[in-house]
């Protein structure tokens, strides 16, 4: 039988919610949500072309790892919104009302220095690499937090490609604490049942009108089911931890990624045309399945996700807005140094390996001297529950 336990280790969720909230584990899934984006910038060869460097059954294996990486995106949503709300229900439980401004400074402090910084990174590049194509209008899109659309709508090589997801959270940002500030928890589900169906009627008006890739993908509402899922999961846990035995958790996190895999192979997200059945049910699913991911862990003391604990994995995950925003940058010098990985196992390897350790090198340094003075001015001045360590 599945149950909650209180995060607090006490009394109740009114208890509960009053308690700093910070789980180690969900800092090591946030690594693996990253992991799974850099997998599908670097084994993106997809089910139909494998290597040809490779045997088939091997390069249709890692295809379809690859293709299911696109999630990571939507667990990186599902996390997101889940502490979200977790932390916006329980500074409410604190002081009977939200704090909408230092809620909003709090997220300027943790997402604007590092994306301003490398919107002008990328720009700058466009005066020293011809492939980068970013355009004044598309630093305008990105600016206003409208990233996403700008790029689907002009779409441009750039590094700062990744940015889409970081503007599409941060709208939501903008309006989420007003939600939580004026409903109770049941309206909170009205509305991410809502968001859920708007991103239904959304994908539904876009495969019908306008079936492209990044219309589809990169869309404020066709994307949009992780937010939901991880809001429900707040509300649903109510302040607390689901306890599961080790079974159920293993059953959960493995049969979700499978589910995952299983989407990414046969569904054909994307691949255009795609049929009104798989992008319907291939998304929602998706996000569902990364709901199941971070319940399987949420709260877990088991030697199965003893690693997600773990102090490197842990750092990882602290690091992981880096690593995102980064990874391209690294790719780019990378695809220079190995220019043959498409056809050689050797280099192919190596351009994984060189990669993931340059944006690791890279993510690091900016956390220790570009994020993390803001990160202690948000904790010292802004904070009214804690989260989460420096």
């Amino acid at each position: 039988m599945i149950g909650i336990r209180d995060s607090a280790g006490g009394g109740g969720a009114a208890q509960a919610r009053t308690a700093p909230f910070y789980r180690p584990e969900l800092d090591g899934l946030r690594f693996f949500a990253f992991l799974a984006v850099y997998m599908i910038h670097t084994v993106g060869f997809g089910i139909e072309h494998p290597h040809k460097h490779l045997p088939n059954w091997l390069g249709d294996l890692l295809g379809t790892v690859g293709l299911a990486g696109v999630f990571g995106v939507d667990l990186f949503f599902v996390l997101s919104s889940y502490l979200i709300t977790e932390l916006l229900l329980r500074e409410r439980a604190v002081r009977g009302e939200l704090d909408v401004k230092a809620f909003y400074i709090r997220r300027i402090l943790r997402i604007w220095p590092l994306y301003f910084l490398f919107v002008f990174v990328a720009y700058a590049l466009t005066f020293i690499v011809p492939s980068e194509g970013l355009t004044w209008k598309h630093v305008l899109g990105y600016m206003l937090f409208a990233g996403n659309w700008v790029y689907f709508l002009m779409p441009v090589t750039t590094v700062a490609a990744p940015l889409w997801s970081v503007s599409l959270e941060e709208q939501f940002y903008l309006i989420w604490p007003w939600v939580i500030r004026r409903s109770g928890a049941r309206r909170v589900v009205a509305v991410a049942l809502g968001i859920m169906a708007v991103a239904m009627v959304s994908r539904l008006a876009m495969g019908i009108l306008h079936p492209n890739f990044d219309w589809v993908t990169k869309n404020s509402f066709t994307r949009i089911d992780g937010i939901a899922v991880g809001a429900l999961l707040a509300v649903a846990l109510h302040g607390r931890l689901p306890q599961l035995s080790a079974a159920a958790r293993g059953a959960l996190l493995f049969g979700s990624i499978g589910v995952l895999l299983w989407i990414a192979h046969s569904f054909g997200l994307l691949r255009l045309p795609v049929g009104l059945v798989p992008l319907m049910l291939g998304w929602p699913l998706a996000a569902l399945a990364c709901g199941g991911i971070l319940l399987s862990v949420l709260g877990s003391t088991d030697a199965l996700t003893a690693p997600l604990r773990s102090r490197p994995l842990v750092y990882l995950g602290r690091i992981s807005y880096g690593l995102y925003v980064y990874h391209e940058l690294v790719l780019k010098l990378d695809d220079r140094l190995f220019p043959d990985y498409v056809v050689s196992t050797s280099q192919m390897l190596a351009h994984w390996v060189f990669g993931l350790g340059g944006s690791i090198v890279l993510a690091a340094a900016s956390y220790r001297w570009i994020e993390l003075p803001f990160l202690r001015l948000k904790r010292k001045r802004f904070t009214v529950v804690a989260s989460r360590p420096d």
